[in-house]
């Protein structure tokens, strides 16, 4: 009886998501028609047979794997590099104060110059990599400080009474305890750092790579191309946060 009314719960905010969702779509196919310039503002069905259409080509999937390759490595290093460095700072006082002004320029650099320097500084294909780091280990940094800070004192005195070194410490207290955070770091990193990774290949022109295939349909006034493009983006962005939600809840 309960898994029924559970199925039925669901079933209806599907259909109350779909209903909004169609409405949306509805009202963007009425303007385009009205508007009838594609390059301005394609329209919803023909933007949707354009992302049907880069599915069934390889190449589309070489592009958007590429892209996802290169964040996700810039992503790893970003969240190792933070949390080791936030737990360093949890023990140092003295090397906190000595980070904490630079964490703070780096948080409240525009992510525009990260990129224009980055392209300067390192060759296409790292670019992507270093712009992502740049970009993620502040945030990263903060949020896991935020979870260590937010750790009881008692139960850090507590441990001080048990002979266990610095990394039994680590490993089996002070990670466990701040894991929802480095989960929401993760999550939040993934994300960012595709929409930075992607914005990083439209300007340095890096293939093969999604952002360079904006770059293309940007040069030729392919707007509908564009929109598929992005909508890509928004599809890949959900099914990460969407991935990790789920892996938190078997957890």
């Amino acid at each position: 009886m309960c898994n029924t009314k559970q199925r039925s719960v669901i079933i209806s905010l599907m259909i109350k998501k779909l209903s909004i969702y169609s409405l949306y779509f509805a009202l963007w196919q009425g303007i385009a028609m009205m508007v009838n310039r594609p390059v301005i503002l394609p329209s919803f069905v023909d933007v949707f047979l354009r992302i049907f259409n880069l599915l069934l080509t390889s190449d589309f999937y070489l592009h958007v794997s590429m892209t996802l390759i290169r964040v996700i490595q810039g992503t790893a290093l970003a969240f190792i590099l933070a949390l080791i460095v936030a737990l360093m700072t949890h023990e140092s006082k003295l090397l906190k104060d000595l980070l904490s002004p630079l964490i703070l320029i780096t948080k409240t650099i525009p992510n525009i110059t990260y990129i224009l320097l980055v392209l300067i500084w390192f060759a296409r294909e790292l670019s992507v990599i270093a712009v992502s780091f740049l970009i993620l280990f502040p945030v990263l940094y903060s949020q896991f400080k935020t979870g260590l800070d937010q750790i009881n004192p008692e139960l850090i005195e507590l441990f001080k009474l048990y002979p266990e070194g610095l990394i039994h410490k680590v490993s089996k207290v002070l990670v466990p305890l701040i894991k929802p955070y480095l989960f929401a770091g993760l999550k939040n990193g993934l994300s960012l750092g595709f929409k930075v990774g992607v914005m990083a290949e439209i300007l340095g022109q890096v293939q093969p790579g999604l952002g360079y295939l904006m770059h293309i349909a940007r040069m030729n006034f392919e707007t509908t191309d564009l929109f598929a493009y992005t909508a890509i983006m928004i599809l890949v962005v959900v099914i990460i946060e969407k991935g990790i939600d789920l892996f938190l809840i078997k957890k």
